[in-house]
Parts: structure tokens; C-alpha cells; sequence
């Protein structure tokens, strides 16, 4: 479940909390999911970490609206450790502006902490998706995603703007239709390359000329994947014994065909032969171990391809060699 934040909202002092050393657990406190048509359950996990070097206890959590249901991951928390709190709203059940708070309480430390969960439930707006999912991207790749916003019974409906939460994610928008019922735009995304290879999040943000719907928020996710990968990615050889040869297999695998042109970092311990020099999908490497005397031994071997940037992948294996 964990993703990667572009942004982190920054959070909100909320009330007269008396969180005090536990509110500093939480990464965030307060989502804004903006403008949502009637219908969906918005979901989201503020994630919070122990990071005193006690055991934490959560003794649950409450709401202030029956809108919005709220859950723990874990009540107990070892120190380093994390867990979420999941905080859904059901648009089908207020209209308008609406926020509610999440009361967190602990036993260990003492306290209270709250969070906070806002909407805007407009029934004249709607968008085609919750998010603008640009899928699997290539690392150092571009990427692109797109979404539909309407707006009914505002003829005039615009938008004026387009910004991203980080520098990584272009947005745009066009108008598709106008007429009197309906005002139509595509809003879109586009990730720049830069990214490390993870699941990320983030937010566009769109201005519009209509009072009740000053700004559409718009989700964003993208799963940045290495063009080449290795599986598994780590190789162990247990216990050979000194002169005795040893043999395991990798499969190399790509996003589209690709040869392998060198495989390099052996050392003479470690032999290692890809299956052929042909263009393909997935290749097998082949790794031979043949210690030459007792101990423990730690190699990368290095996968070189014709796949451009990006193009090498790196297995590491470790290894024991035994005497008789």
C-alpha cells in the first residue's frame, strides 16, 4: 500500500488538539479532496510512524460526521514502526462544502490528535474518473493521461488555469463541447522524465470561472518502471565446497525486445552466459559458481543490453565457499 508522496499537503492545526508528542507521528493531517460530483467514496491513508523509542498505543478513532468512517491498521506501534489511518467519505450523504474531523486517540503517549477531511459535493460537476492514471511509465520516459470535467447548468464555465503540485507533472487542459446544458473540458497530465522507478502520487490543479467550484483538484498516479529487470534480483549460493561448481539462473526481462550485449563482473568466481544474442523479451542468464577457496564472496554482475538509457541491470550474488 505504501506510494510515494510528490507532494505532501501541509498540515493543519486543527481545534485545540492536545496531541502533543503524538501529532508530530503523522505525515499529514488534513486532505482536501475538493470538488466531487454525487456518488463516489473517497478514500484516503494518513500514515503515521512511531518515531519515539517507546511502543505506541492507538485506542481508535471517532468522527464528528457520520459521513466519513474512519479506521486504525494497528493499535500498536514497536518503535520505527507505521501503520495508516483510513479516513473514507460518502458524497452520497451531504451536499456542499463539507469537513469533518478524525479524532485519534492514544493511550501511549496520552492524547488526542485530529485530522481533517474536506470536500466540496457539487451535483453540476462530474469527471470521468477519480484519477488521472498514466499507468506504467519507463524510467526517463515521458508519460501521458487524460480525464473528462463537466460542468451542467453553466453555460459560461471555464477553465483558466492549469498548475502541478511538483515539477515532474505538466498539466493542461482543452475544451471539448460547449452548449446550454453542458460545458465539457479534457484535462490532462504529462509526467517529465526524472522520476526513480515506484509508485508516485500527486495533485493537478485546475482554476475555473465558476464561484462554487473555484478549483478542481485532480488526482494523479504513475508506477515508474526499469526498462530492463532482473528476477530474482539477488542471487545466494550457499555452502560449495572449494573446486566444486555451482549453478543458478536469472531471467532478464524488458518492456520490449532487446539483446544483451556484454554480461561483465565476475571475477573469475562467477561465470556468467546469457542464453543467445538475439533480440527478445526475456532473456536467461546463467550464474556458475566455482569458489577457489573457503569464505564468504560478494559479486555484481552487470547486465549490459541495446535497450538505450537505462540499459544495464545489476544482479548481485553472494556466495560461501567450504573447504573439505
Amino acid at each position: 500500500m505504501a506510494r510515494n508522496i510528490l507532494l505532501l499537503i501541509g498540515a493543519l492545526v486543527v481545534g485545540t488538539a492536545q496531541g502533543g508528542e503524538a501529532e508530530r507521528f503523522f505525515s499529514e493531517r488534513t486532505k482536501d479532496f475538493g470538488t466531487v460530483p454525487f456518488g463516489p467514496v473517497l478514500v484516503h491513508h494518513f500514515k503515521l510512524t512511531n518515531t519515539s523509542n517507546q511502543t505506541v498505543y492507538i485506542s481508535g478513532a471517532r468522527v464528528s460526521c457520520g459521513c466519513v468512517a474512519a479506521s486504525v491498521g494497528a493499535n500498536t506501534l514497536a518503535p520505527g514502526a507505521s501503520t495508516y489511518v483510513t479516513a473514507t467519505m460518502d458524497t452520497k450523504r451531504f451536499v456542499g462544502p463539507k469537513e469533518v474531523i478524525v479524532y485519534v486517540s492514544f493511550s501511549r503517549p496520552g492524547g488526542e490528535v485530529t485530522l481533517s477531511v474536506r470536500a466540496n459535493r457539487n451535483d453540476s460537476f462530474s469527471k470521468s474518473g477519480e484519477t488521472l492514471t498514466l499507468g506504467h511509465v519507463r524510467k526517463g520516459a515521458e508519460g501521458t493521461g487524460s480525464l473528462q470535467v463537466t460542468m451542467r447548468n453553466d453555460p459560461y464555465f471555464e477553465l483558466k488555469g492549469a498548475a502541478s503540485s511538483t515539477d515532474f507533472v505538466k498539466a493542461n487542459y482543452k475544451l471539448i463541447r460547449r452548449d446550454r446544458t453542458e460545458v465539457v473540458y479534457e484535462v490532462s497530465a504529462m509526467l517529465l522524465p526524472g522520476l526513480d522507478t515506484g509508485s508516485w502520487t500527486t495533485e493537478i490543479l485546475f482554476a475555473s470561472s465558476n464561484p462554487s467550484v473555484p478549483t478542481i483538484r485532480v488526482p494523479v498516479a504513475v508506477d515508474v518502471v526499469a526498462p530492463i529487470t532482473a528476477t530474482p534480483a539477488s542471487v545466494q549460493f550457499h555452502a560449495v565446497k572449494v573446486g566444486d561448481t555451482k549453478e543458478m539462473s536469472v531471467v532478464v526481462k524488458g518492456d520490449k525486445p532487446f539483446k544483451i550485449l556484454d554480461v561483465k563482473g565476475g571475477d573469475g568466481l562467477i561465470t556468467a552466459v546469457a542464453d543467445g544474442v538475439e533480440s527478445k523479451q526475456a532473456h536467461v542468464v546463467r550464474l556458475v559458481f566455482q569458489p577457489n577457496s573457503a569464505g564468504d564472496m560478494a559479486k555484481s554482475i552487470t547486465v549490459v543490453t541495446d535497450s538505450g538509457t537505462e540499459a544495464q541491470v545489476i544482479i548481485l550474488v553472494r556466495g560461501k565457499g567450504k573447504s573439505e
